[in-house]
């Protein structure tokens, strides 16, 4: 019976050796898009201001102001978000390294790539699925990723928008690119993007969703059939019920690793599902990994 580690931002903020820093939060992560000077750069600055203080209040206002066109967004968040490294002294490669890949399936709300490379320094590859393969560690990302791109040669849409859609823009297979490729293919995209979620309530995925829902349903195989759940770096965000209600409602016990400013948005959510075998620690990501190791081999 495998253990699951859902990770969060705050776990990539947390990291430590980050190149060329490490990244930054919600909060932060509208000002480094427009200092890049894409498409954040010429929203009005009505849609700037929501963007500023609260990144989901902006997503969702700027997916209704254009007409549900964000693919450019999208792969220029991608391109952002793939450009970090891990060192040898990131918190990514102790938690591997500490922990293993046998017993561990790990997971991620992040778009970012420093898991994957992290396990890439150890001479681990990264599989996208829950079953375990020697050599390889586990790592279902239930919102995408920066590296899932459709599966379609480069330059098969060119000077394309995709707005007023339905559920999705593009359905195809995904093929998980390295980090060369994938900013390779951020830079000579104009019309296309990786399939991740939308950065705003309820998390929809305009390209390839059939892929992304298949990383969530191994997700949620894996925290039904698992005892022990350990969370780093995620706030307890209910509205999220596609994480929060599936944990809640699990027979694992939930170790959450989080700061002071966590803690009642945590209590909240035990008591909203009775959930009483749910722990709360006061710890970063660099001390929690420690404490999961010791709590994990009892």
């Amino acid at each position: 019976m495998a253990v699951v580690v859902l990770l969060g931002a705050g776990a990539s903020f947390g990291s430590v050796g980050v190149e060329p820093y490490t990244p930054p939060l919600g909060n932060g992560l509208f000002n480094d898009l427009v200092k890049r000077g894409g498409v954040a750069a010429t929203l009005p600055e009505y849609i700037k201001h929501l963007f500023e203080n609260n990144f989901e209040d902006g997503m969702a206002e700027y997916f209704k102001y254009s007409n549900k066109n964000i693919m450019s967004f999208q792969r220029e968040l991608a391109y952002y978000l793939a450009h970090f490294k891990p060192t040898e002294f990131n918190v990514y490669l102790r938690l591997i390294r500490e922990l293993g890949c046998q017993r561990v399936v790990y997971s991620s709300l992040n778009y970012d790539l420093l898991f994957e490379l992290s396990a890439a320094k150890l001479g681990l590859f990264t599989t996208y699925s829950s079953e375990y393969h020697q050599g390889g560690v586990r790592l279902l990302k239930i919102h995408g990723s920066s590296n899932f791109w459709p599966d379609i040669p480069t330059g098969s849409f060119s000077n394309c928008n995709f707005s007023g859609s339905g559920i999705a823009d593009i359905v195809c297979p995904i093929r998980p690119l390295n980090q060369i490729d994938t900013l390779n293919k951020c830079e000579q995209e104009d019309s296309v993007a990786p399939a991740i979620a939308m950065f705003a309530e309820g998390k929809a995925v305009r390209i390839s969703p059939d892929y992304v829902r298949n990383q969530y349903e191994m997700w949620k195989e894996q925290v039904n059939k698992s005892s022990n759940i350990f969370v780093v770096g995620v706030r307890v965000h209910e509205i999220d019920k596609h994480i929060w209600s599936i944990l809640g409602n699990s027979k694992a016990k939930v170790t959450y690793f989080g700061f002071d400013n966590d803690r009642a948005e945590f209590n909240q959510w035990k008591i909203n599902n009775n959930k009483n075998n749910a722990y709360f620690y006061n710890s970063d990501f660099e001390k929690s990994v420690q404490i999961i190791k010791g709590l994990y081999r009892r």
